[in-house]
């Protein structure tokens, strides 16, 4: 009978390599190793290829596929795990496409796990969820950042407005990181107008969290949209916050950042900066005034790939 069943998998693993989908050959490869899905993820982390159980099982049962450079170095190092022929899995998923009505990364934008430079954890998140490039063309983001009197983080409150420029665009995602994450909950995030939240995916190691914000009505061409939404637990508690910024993987015509200190906690100085990616230097930073109201601000117009954010000195 186990023989039995070892040929049959054999043949129909043998017809999926001629025909595909990826989803049936990675399915049947996996049947036909023996091996469970906590054992070949193990088996990938002794190679260094590093991939979350989610994202294993998505791509087995073709909810998503591999399509960042990481994923795909999983996938090389699957075809050897699972004993299968160079280029496998590797040919079944052809040219990167649209998943759903999701877009691949335009020219002139710049991939998110480059603006953070995180090398693990976002591009999975990304691959679960949505790709960042998403059909809709990011009009004006408005940020708002609450300082509580202990000089914590209260909460992130965004709004936004999205055009579309393509037919039937009925979600987008969100990010986030917490640093230092230290086995901390992921960020809570709440829809307050205009969207809901499908989807979320965290990854405790990097920090990240990726929501799909769900529209409450699906955009034609040209149409637009506003939404808004709030995050806690973005910063560690118990630690004083001394920074907020935005990475902006794609370009945005108007950016204003809020920072509203409570009364009980004014900083003794704070500015703006700009940067390419998150670790790469400063492009331009300037004095920002704290109003008699607590309230710092700014703005940006035409606004490039890149981070723009704020960040104080406490006296």
């Amino acid at each position: 009978m186990e023989q039995s069943r070892s040929r049959t998998l054999e043949q129909e693993l043998a017809r999926a390599l001629r025909t595909g989908p990826f989803s049936a050959v990675l399915h049947l490869a996996i049947e036909a190793s023996g091996l469970t899905l906590e054992e070949v993820r193990a088996r990938l982390v002794g190679q260094g290829a590093h991939v979350s159980l989610a994202s294993l099982s998505y791509w087995r049962r073709g909810r998503s596929r591999p399509e960042r450079a990481e994923s795909l170095r999983v996938v090389h190092a699957l075809e050897q795990v699972l004993d299968l022929p160079v280029d496998a899995l590797i040919s079944q998923l052809g040219p990167r496409r649209p998943r759903g009505r999701w877009l691949s990364r335009p020219l002139g934008t710049l991939d998110p796990t480059a603006a953070w430079n995180a090398d693990t954890g976002l591009g999975e998140l990304l691959d679960e969820v949505a790709p960042v490039h998403s059909g809709v063309a990011r009009l004006a983001i408005h940020d708002l950042y609450l300082v509580g009197p202990d000089r914590e983080e209260v909460l992130v409150s965004t709004r936004m407005v999205v055009r579309s420029h393509v037919d039937r665009v009925s979600r987008m995602p969100v990010m986030y990181r917490q640093y230092e994450p230290d086995g901390r909950p992921p960020p809570v995030v709440r829809a307050v107008r205009g969207c809901r939240f499908g989807r979320l995916r965290s990854d405790p190691d990097s920090g990240f969290l990726v929501g799909e914000l769900v529209l409450d009505r699906v955009l034609g061409v040209g149409e637009t949209a506003v939404v808004e939404w709030e995050a806690t637990g973005v910063s560690q508690p118990g630690v004083d916050t001394d920074f907020y910024h935005r990475v902006f993987p794609a370009h945005v015509g108007e950016y204003l950042l809020q920072v509203q200190f409570s009364p009980e906690a004014f900083p003794a100085r704070c500015c703006s900066y700009t940067r390419r990616t998150e670790t790469a230097p400063d492009r331009s930073t300037q004095d920002v005034w704290v109003g008699t109201t607590g309230l710092a601000h700014v703005v940006a117009l035409d606004v490039q790939p890149g981070l723009v954010g704020l960040r104080w000195e406490w006296g």
